[in-house]
């Protein structure tokens, strides 16, 4: 069996993806987790899928709070990046986030910042799947995307200017 876990982590690092940051609050400060498996679930009602490691700081605090942010990054945000996905180190984001309505963080010059309430939480394995029930879009300026790829950050040239 661990050789089809190594086989199947190998086989993930293949699959590119946008990166995202899922912004919550600990300890009264912007806590920010770099996460690859996100995804649109609908449109009607629109709703959003993100995946957590069940011990992960984030997780507890979106459990608690029954909110949470989604940002979509940019080309140009690979520290974002970083600072959210080192593992077991702090994730306070207070330098790269500001707050429109005082219930979520966005990071800023993100493509996109989501706002979502909890609808449905499911364990799922070592995992938690929050499927978020989306609020409010603000959407930033249109530039190329950030990617995770065989766990390298990288971009994707679409040719769009920032």
């Amino acid at each position: 069996m661990q050789e089809v876990k190594d086989k199947f982590r190998e086989s993930m690092s293949r699959l590119a993806s946008g990166v995202t940051v899922v912004m919550t609050e600990v300890d009264g400060r912007p806590w920010g987790l770099t996460v690859s498996a996100c995804c649109s679930l609908s449109m009607e009602p629109p709703l959003i899928l993100v995946s957590l490691a069940t011990k992960a700081a984030s997780t507890q605090a979106i459990i608690n709070f029954n909110r949470f942010s989604v940002s979509i990054l940019a080309e140009d945000q690979v520290e974002v990046a970083k600072l959210g996905a080192k593992p077991g180190a702090p994730k306070f984001f207070e330098d790269f986030v500001e707050t429109d309505d005082g219930f979520h963080y966005d990071v800023k010059d993100a493509l996109a910042n989501i706002h979502c309430r909890v609808e449905q939480i499911i364990p799922a394995g070592d995992h938690t799947i929050f499927i978020g029930y989306v609020e409010n879009v603000l959407l930033g300026e249109e530039k190329s995307p950030l990617l995770y790829f065989g766990r390298q950050f990288g971009v994707f040239n679409t040719g769009l200017t920032g």
